[in-house]
């Protein structure tokens, strides 16, 4: 009887991998460093190139449980990585940091590649075979920026190989591509003050494996946002954001609770800015509705949204923050999910030029319309596969992380740095089988695991 798995989370859905401003934020598991001052590039631009080899060790290559067939492996981790970047504008938590007010530039922009490969270091084939390359490029755009009309474009490709969460040979992966798109138009009537944006969304998710090619979708939508800045770094908003997503192998089995076609609705409103000299605010909060037309005997989801989050700057060199919401999103196993958590970090330079970027987070996933596997003994078939609907909340985790960034230059060039991951998810969910005709049952597969990743980074950058 097959096994029915749930894929991982994308990486920045998980818990401790928030970081802070002046962080370094990654993705697809590609070590890089802060830039350095870069090379200058005619009047206004930075090329910032770098280079890397991280060495180290991964508790739990599969992301398996203790009780689970075969246990938790481990492995050596050799990670050689390189990345390109060039632009006149930076980028912080994913959003090109140009002037809300018009200046000199007619043209802002950051871009960037990143390529790593991730060579495990095991006595045994089967993991070392699981090694595999990952690429990420990052593109964001504006034209005519802080006037009073101004064209953007945001887009993220990823490449991300990933082993199962279950061991098997390395032909059998969470190998997948990844692109997330948004074109704005911006509107800035009354010298700025006010700012009305509309963007069109296209998300994209293919895996190369085609034993999961239920989980490949297409996500297109829209979203616009009215905000009003009644001081200089300071304003109130309010956005709506809707997403169709497509699945392009959908519904095969309507009703199931599995891969279904689904709309997906958000409307926040709140505050954004300063409050007094050292914190920074954001507080929005709202309704969402996630609609799963193909399925009736599950529950569509409805409810209150928010998101907190307050930053602290006690000195030019330091920054604290706390974040803290409730959202939902639309699953790759099962209808969909709620989170609710937060995070706790920090981020400081010390006097001596060491970088430290410390994170802890936790919250709390539920699922709804988990599909359900199993023999159908009442059919004209007896004994034939079939797929069922679980009511209700059949499974809830508690995800947590814990992310550690320590760096530190020697010179203009060269980088030492030392990483810890910490992640893994509590949960009492499994899948237990029931065989008939003889056959040997399998054991009971675990949802929950924990996972360690420590990396001794060094890297030469400008």
């Amino acid at each position: 009887m097959s096994s029915a798995h749930a894929a991982p989370v994308p990486i920045d859905q998980r818990p401790g991998v928030k970081v802070g401003r002046r962080a370094v934020r990654e993705r697809g598991d590609i070590p890089r460093t802060e830039d350095g001052a870069g090379i200058t590039v005619g009047n206004r631009s930075t090329f910032h190139p770098g280079v890397a080899l991280s060495l180290g060790y991964d508790s739990n290559v599969f992301f398996t449980d203790p009780k689970d067939s075969g246990g938790v492996q481990g492995a050596g981790v050799l990670l050689p990585s390189v990345w390109l970047a060039i632009g006149n504008r930076e980028v912080r938590d994913g959003i090109l940091q140009s002037p809300a007010r018009a200046g000199t530039s007619k043209f802002d922009y950051n871009l960037r590649a990143s390529f790593g490969f991730r060579q495990y270091l095991h006595s045994k084939p089967n993991i070392l075979n699981q090694s595999r390359p990952n690429v990420l490029v990052d593109a964001h755009l504006e034209a005519l920026p802080g006037r009073r009309f101004s064209v953007a474009l945001d887009n993220t490709f990823l490449y991300l190989s990933e082993p199962r969460n279950y061991e098997t040979v390395p032909g059998y992966n969470f190998n997948r591509l990844e692109d997330d798109l948004a074109l704005s138009f911006i509107l800035r009537p009354g010298g700025g003050r006010v700012q009305l944006s509309a963007s069109y969304l296209l998300e994209f998710l293919r895996y190369t494996n085609a034993d999961l090619d239920k989980f490949d979708r297409v996500v297109n939508g829209a979203s616009t946002e009215l905000k009003w800045r009644f001081l200089p770094r300071s304003a109130l908003l309010i956005n709506y954001t809707f997403k169709y997503t497509y699945y392009t192998s959908c519904c095969q089995n309507p009703g199931t609770g599995r891969n279904e076609d689904n709309y997906a609705h958000r409307v926040m409103a709140g505050y954004r800015g300063l409050l007094g000299r050292r914190f920074v605010l954001t507080a929005l909060a709202g309704y969402g509705a996630g609609i799963y037309f193909y399925d009736d005997d599950d529950e569509d989801f409805g409810g209150f949204i928010f998101d907190l989050e307050l930053r602290y700057y006690p000195t030019p060199r330091t920054e604290v923050y706390v974040e803290f919401g409730r959202n939902f999103q639309d699953s790759l196993f099962g209808n969909y999910f709620t989170n609710l958590g937060g995070w706790l970090g920090s981020v400081h330079t010390f006097r001596w030029r060491m970088f430290l970027d410390a994170a802890f987070g936790v919250q709390q996933r539920r699922y709804v319309g988990l599909p359900v596997p199993f023999r159908d003994l009442s059919g004209p078939s007896p004994g034939s596969p079939a797929i069922g609907a679980y009511a209700g909340f059949p499974r809830s985790d508690v995800l947590y992380g814990l992310r550690v960034r320590l760096e530190q230059p020697f010179g203009r060039f060269f980088v030492l740095g030392l990483r810890y991951d910490l992640l893994g998810s509590a949960t009492n969910f499994r899948i237990e089988y029931i065989t008939v005709g003889g056959e040997p049952t399998p054991p009971p597969d675990y949802a929950s695991y924990m996972k360690h990743v420590v990396l001794l980074v060094s890297a030469f950058r400008f």
